[in-house]
């Protein structure tokens, strides 16, 4: 791998040399002749620890030409590395990875702000997506199966394309005169065609956050069990941090900053470990009903007890469409599980997603593209087996493959009855052809690859579990901005089904209850609102 410069753009690329993937990543500069975030970090240090102005203090750091790196080294011994990285942010790009992939970063960070390139104004004539590397599946027919099975995706997604909009065009009366009308077609014909890609397709996006958060990432990518993750890792640690891998006029912004990025193996030692204890225990039965209605899985409670909360989080990992007896345990395990966690885990060493709760509950089954737009809500604890590495695939997909995925709400308007049996036909071969190929793919790659490449097959109709947590706030501006017309018909009405659940446990929400437009699949005037 290489790093090239964009000197008239500020912007520094590393590319991966892999054959198996096109990975890019990219960072845009603050300044390319001085490292900016560097300085303001040691420029915050220096002002936590002195009665001056930051004028007098930034005039002294520019006029003397102090290197602010040099001297962060020695402020690292009395603050600590987190705190001064905290102070320095770092703008990456990182382009042509599985949807995947770039959701999990996502899921992965409390505190992001960032962007992903929307599907709706891909062009998939030519979709592109992630390899499998013949390093890890040296049969050609596994790795020719997996990609036509992705091809085969795409393909339902090119010949239901026209279908779908002449029959949305011919249910809710669009007015091909109206320009409003016809570009609300179009948008709304590609929310119920979006549940057929595959989220191995390629994506791009941007992320904002700081060193230490950078640092963090590259170290728990790289302890990742997955080979797209190991790869990506590298190259974020080649681009930012102290590596051999430099070029011409390229400052990198605060590789001193960039710390502690070796494989961090405390969250999959932990998750193993306490995943070993409850199984021997633990009912592997599981009960799943997707029901006509997929907002009949939504459950709120209040204030869950914490103990609960984490070993709920661990059965799902087992059990992920729900267990038949729930697992029992009593004030010894607890002190047992205890004792794995701590074994792994200090102020370094974070639970992440899996430790999260919060005073309010909010858990059920909803399709991976819903959970890809409410992924966004960053102030919501968030958990979601299926974004880790130690999920049970094959109790994950152990349903009826006509279970396995939820639909567009528009599909189940009668008028539509028959697109309805087409998506339902098309998904439920798609999802045959998932399962042959993972039993067959066993056998040819390690457990752990298999899985990372199931998931890459998963269309955004798959149905899974999640667990989100959020505070009054949290809640009343999720709901509040999903649920108002414009958006995906899907999330307004799952969202609106929390605010439902959460007004039947506490009269208080009735006065956001009333004040909220109740969403409509077959109203037009909604249908037709882009606003």
């Amino acid at each position: 791998m290489k790093i090239v410069f964009h000197k008239n753009l500020n912007i520094a690329t590393i590319r991966s040399d892999s054959a198996w993937n096109q990975f890019v990543v990219h960072t845009l500069l603050q300044n390319p002749s001085v490292k900016q975030p560097a300085i303001n970090a040691y420029l915050g240090a220096r002002y936590s620890r002195s009665s001056d102005s930051i004028i007098d203090i930034a005039s002294e750091v520019m006029g003397k030409g102090i290197d602010p790196a040099e001297r962060l080294e020695k402020i690292f011994s009395g603050y600590g590395h987190k705190s001064v990285g905290d102070m320095a942010d770092l703008f990456v790009c990182i382009e042509n990875v599985p949807m995947y992939t770039a959701m999990r970063l996502f899921y992965m960070n409390a505190v992001v702000a960032g962007q992903e390139r929307s599907t709706r104004y891909q062009d998939f004539s030519n979709p592109l997506f992630v390899k499998i590397p013949k390093e890890v599946c040296e049969d050609i027919n596994v790795r020719r199966e997996y990609e036509s099975l992705i091809l085969k995706q795409m393909n339902d997604y090119r010949e239901l394309r026209n279908v779908t909009k002449e029959a949305l065009a011919k249910t809710f009366k669009i007015n091909e005169d109206s320009p409003q009308e016809v570009s609300a077609l179009k948008s709304r014909s590609f929310d119920v065609l979006r549940y057929l890609i595959p989220f191995g397709l390629n994506t791009s996006s941007a992320y904002l956050m700081s060193a230490r958060n950078w640092s963090e990432n590259i170290s728990y990518l790289c302890s990742s069990s997955s080979i797209v993750e190991d790869e990506v890792s590298s190259l974020l640690l080649n681009l930012l941090g102290d590596s051999d891998v430099e070029v011409n006029g390229y400052v990198k912004e605060a590789d001193g900053l960039i710390r502690h990025t070796q494989a961090n193996c405390s969250r999959s030692t932990s998750i193993s470990e306490v995943l070993n204890f409850m199984e021997k225990r633990l009912d592997r039965r599981q009960s799943f009903d997707i029901g006509l209605n997929d907002m009949e899985t939504v459950k709120v409670s209040y204030a869950p007890e914490f103990s609960e909360c984490l070993v709920s989080h661990y059965e799902a990992l087992l059990n992920p469409l729900g267990s038949v007896s729930e697992f029992e345990f009593s004030e010894e395990d607890e002190a047992e599980i205890g004792e794995i966690l701590f074994e792994s885990h200090n102020r370094h060493n974070l639970l992440g997603n899996i430790g999260q709760s919060g005073a309010v509950k909010i858990e059920g089954f909803s399709s991976l593209g819903v959970l890809k737009d409410l992924n966004r809500h960053r102030s919501l604890e968030r958990f979601i087996p299926l974004f880790h590495d130690e999920i049970d695939m094959d109790q994950e997909l152990d349903r009826r493959s006509d279970e396995c995925f939820y639909l567009c709400n528009y599909l189940d308007l009668p008028q539509l009855k028959r697109l309805r049996a087409e998506y339902v036909k098309r998904l439920s071969d798609t999802y045959d052809k998932i399962k042959e190929w993972r039993e067959k793919a066993k056998s040819f790659m390690s457990l752990e690859v298999c899985d990372e490449y199931t998931k890459y097959l998963l269309p955004h109709a798959h149905a899974t579990k999640y667990i989100f947590y959020g505070s009054f706030d949290d809640l009343q501006y999720t709901i509040d901005l999903r649920v108002r017309n414009g958006g995906h018909i899907a999330y307004r009405t799952l969202v609106y089904e929390w605010l439902r659940k959460l007004y039947e446990k506490d009269s208080i929400w009735g006065g956001l209850l009333k004040r909220t437009i109740t969403p409509k699949a077959d109203d037009k005037g909604q249908f037709v609102d882009r606003s």
